[in-house]
C-alpha cells in the first residue's frame, strides 16, 4: 500500500507550482477587473462630460449680431450758477470745475480746506464721478473737526454715508 500511497499524493515541486500559477492567474484577474472599472469610470465620465456641453449647446442664447463700444464723452463743465451770482469762500469762486476745487483744497489749510473738498465732492457727484466725490470728503472728514460728522440736511447722499460709518467707527473704536 506504500506504494499506491506514494503515487495518489502529490509530490512537493509539483504543489508549489500550482500554487504560484494560481497566484499569477487571480492577480492577472484581479488587474483586468481594475483595469476595466476604471475604463467604465472614465468613459462615464466623459459621458457625462459630453452631455453638459451638448445641454449648454442647446441653451446657449441666439446670435445677437455685431455688437458695438459705445464711449460716452465727458459732459463739458457748466456754469451751475448764473455768472452773476458766483458762490464765494474768502476771496475764491466755488463754481470751478472739481478738479481746481480739490487742487486749491490741498494748497489751503483750515476750515477753507474743508469747505473747498467739500464742495469739490459737491461738483464731482453733479458730473457722476463718485470716486471723485468719495476722495474729495474722506479728505474733508479727514481734516475737519468732530462738528463736521454731523449729519446736515444740505449733505449729499454719499458724504451722509460717509458720515454716518466715521460715527460708527467712533463708537466701536477701542482705545
Amino acid at each position: 500500500m506504500d506504494d499506491v500511497e506514494s503515487l495518489l499524493s502529490p509530490s512537493e515541486p509539483l504543489l508549489a507550482a500550482y500554487e504560484d500559477r494560481a497566484w499569477q492567474n487571480t492577480c492577472l484577474v484581479l488587474r483586468r477587473r481594475r483595469w476595466l472599472r476604471r475604463a467604465r469610470q472614465s468613459a462615464m465620465l466623459a459621458a457625462l462630460f459630453a452631455a453638459g456641453m451638448g445641454a449648454m449647446w442647446m441653451i446657449r442664447p441666439a446670435d445677437q449680431g455685431v455688437r458695438e463700444i459705445v464711449e460716452i464723452a465727458p459732459r463739458p463743465f457748466e456754469p451751475l450758477l448764473p455768472q452773476g451770482e458766483n458762490r464765494l469762500v474768502g476771496d475764491l469762486n466755488l463754481n470751478q470745475p472739481p478738479i481746481a476745487l480739490e487742487r486749491l483744497a490741498s494748497r489751503s489749510s483750515g476750515e477753507k480746506r474743508v469747505a473747498l473738498y467739500r464742495r469739490a465732492g459737491d461738483r464731482f457727484l453733479e458730473f457722476g464721478d463718485e470716486s471723485g466725490a468719495l476722495r474729495c470728503y474722506r479728505r474733508a472728514l479727514d481734516v475737519g473737526s468732530r462738528e463736521d460728522l454731523v449729519v446736515d440736511a444740505s449733505d449729499s447722499w454719499l458724504l451722509i454715508s460717509m458720515k454716518m460709518a466715521r460715527q460708527k467707527e467712533k463708537g466701536n473704536a477701542r482705545y
